[in-house]
């Protein structure tokens, strides 16, 4: 008995690494367009939510993450940066327009129509916004969150 249980054991680790790393085992719609875009990815994992599936992967030592919508079509691409790696002129407009505000976390997000834009976290006292910067330089309020 104690040998069926290890070999069960067994079993399911295999499996369930075998799916965090091979993307022959996804299952949602645009993993066909996934797999084709990052062959070499690893460590894949997925969440299907309401409007859009999420793939965390790491691919060519980049932590990344892509968006399908429902009908598999892909949305974009998005990883965690650093802020001093924002566009100087982002980083110059943040800090005129949210004045005291410290700028904690940067995201760059690359959408299949829109282009290239981050989403940048800003704090100051019990004020939390996480704001979009277009590509054009334009900063607008995606997110008012409690610090």
């Amino acid at each position: 008995m104690k040998k069926v249980t290890i070999i069960a054991l067994m079993v399911i680790t295999i499996a369930s690494s075998a799916f965090a790393g091979d993307n022959n085992a996804l299952d949602f719609k645009g993993a066909d367009a996934f797999k084709k875009s990052f062959p070499q990815a690893s460590e894949v994992s997925f969440t299907v939510k309401k409007d859009f599936t999420e793939v965390n992967f790491t691919w060519h030592s980049l932590k990344l993450q892509a968006f399908f919508d429902r009908q598999g079509n892909y949305i974009g691409l998005s990883r965690e940066i650093s802020v001093k790696d924002l566009p100087l002129s982002y980083i110059m407009n943040i800090n005129k327009e949210y004045k005291g505000f410290d700028i904690t976390e940067a995201i760059e997000f690359d959408h299949s129509e829109n282009g290239l834009s981050y989403y940048v976290t800003v704090i100051k006292e019990d004020r939390k916004y996480v704001l979009n910067v277009a590509t054009d330089g334009s900063i607008s309020v995606f997110k008012k969150m409690k610090s």
